[in-house]
């Protein structure tokens, strides 16, 4: 008993200075079930912070799905569109801060057009109460966030605590309360966040720079266009560190097609190309947007090198398991592993061909199937100049047609 009251004593201590609001940096939110004020902790969660108040403010600046950049407040008008449940259905957190994103009759909600590094152990607790980043997996941190309504610790050391809820808690466990549908848990009837305002105040929070803290940077990509002879020729700047957008379309009110040209870490560069001014028409546009990284882009470009890339997974299990890949150096030939389980003896087998590999700057998404019958799925974190990392990720057992998560730390050579 004696050292719950300690505990409790020493939370209250930590959180107090923000319940009278006099100090700090406060997020007031206006939704339609109400307004609550959230405390955010820039000293302990400054990356975090800092692109939470680009986003609510719009000096951050976004990318929409489309590829456009924006330096308008980005929460103004989005909903809550999903509402965490326990086993008993009670609310336990409310997730917000995305973008619609329709694609038939299926809506999903992306991030603000970056990812970013987490900072899941920097010692704050998922208490009740608190505002913490939504992500997909380790360094996927982005504009999407919820807030608890209890205590859940199982979420600690796999999402970034950013603040805390200082006025209106109330508020916040009607959301929690309100009827949820289909596997999103979307609420029945759309809870608006009508907008956020940002107060800062005393010295502290009048001094914290938001472009200091290694947020990623949304902006328009430098580019030329010009006629040479039959060809229309287009000049991109490649910056270091960065991702480019481009888009093109025969239409400025129609939908925009183009691609997601990945991350370049080379020496900025400018990119030349040449198109036939026959197949473009009349009229054409071309746009280029870029995210850039202040913080060096970490995640291989591919899981393969040659000699083959050689990844140790060391999962969270009971008996502990050892998953050990090689993946060859052309992908059209099969890998190997070796997975060791307790004490047991190792087993041998084959890697199929097919595996994926999808990064983003700090992360990457893996996938392939052993002849085990498993298909596997990691989400993988790389931070700058860290060995072992933590992974997310499910396996699905064929032979059993069972599905079941994983999580650990993982080594790539």
């Amino acid at each position: 008993m004696k050292r719950w009251v300690c505990t409790c004593l020493l939370v209250l201590c930590a959180w107090r200075p923000s319940w009278g609001q006099t100090n700090g940096i406060f997020a007031d939110f206006s939704t339609s079930k109400g307004a609550f004020t959230v405390w955010l902790d820039h000293e302990r969660a400054p990356r975090a912070v800092a692109s939470f108040v680009g986003l609510a403010t719009g000096e951050g600046g976004w990318a929409d799905p489309q590829g456009n950049v924006w330096r308008k407040p980005f929460y103004d008008g989005s909903i809550f569109h999903r509402v965490v449940k326990d086993a008993d259905t009670n609310g336990i957190a409310i997730q917000g801060g995305g973008i619609a994103s329709v694609s038939g009759s299926t809506t999903s909600f992306v991030h603000s057009g970056y990812t970013m590094l987490e900072a899941v152990t920097n010692g704050l607790a998922h208490s009740n109460g608190v505002i913490s980043m939504a992500n997909s997996g380790p360094n996927t941190d982005g504009s999407q966030f919820f807030i608890t309504t209890t205590n859940v610790p199982y979420w600690d050391g796999g999402y970034t605590v950013f603040g805390h809820v200082a006025e209106g808690m109330g508020v916040v466990t009607s959301i929690a309360a309100v009827a949820v549908q289909g596997s999103g848990s979307r609420p029945v009837e759309d809870i608006v966040l009508s907008n956020v305002v940002i107060r800062r105040v005393g010295a502290a929070a009048e001094a914290f720079n938001i472009a200091s803290q290694g947020v990623p940077v949304a902006e328009s990509g430098p580019m030329r266009s010009y006629t040479s002879g039959s060809n229309e020729i287009l000049e991109i700047e490649m910056a270091a560190q960065s991702e480019l957008l481009f888009r093109e379309s025969t239409n400025l009110f129609s939908a925009w097609s183009g691609e997601d040209w990945g991350f370049y870490t080379n020496a900025t560069t400018v990119l030349t190309g040449a198109v036939s001014r026959a197949s473009l028409g009349d009229t054409y546009f071309f746009h280029a947007s870029r995210i850039r990284y202040p913080v060096p882009i970490t995640s291989p470009a591919s899981p393969r090198s040659s000699p083959g890339r050689y990844f140790t997974f060391w999962w969270n299990t009971s008996p502990a398991t050892k998953y050990e890949v090689i993946f060859a150096a052309s992908p059209t030939n099969q890998g190997v592993y070796q997975v060791t389980q307790g004490t047991n003896p190792p087993v041998v087998g084959s890697v199929f061909t097919g595996d994926s590999w999808t990064r983003d700057a700090y992360s990457a998404r893996l996938y392939f199937f052993d002849d085990s019958g498993k298909e596997q799925t990691y989400s993988l974190g790389f931070n700058p100049g860290q060995a072992t990392n933590r992974f997310t990720g499910t396996v699905r057992d064929w032979v059993g047609s069972t599905t079941y998560s994983i999580s650990g730390v993982f080594r790539v050579q």
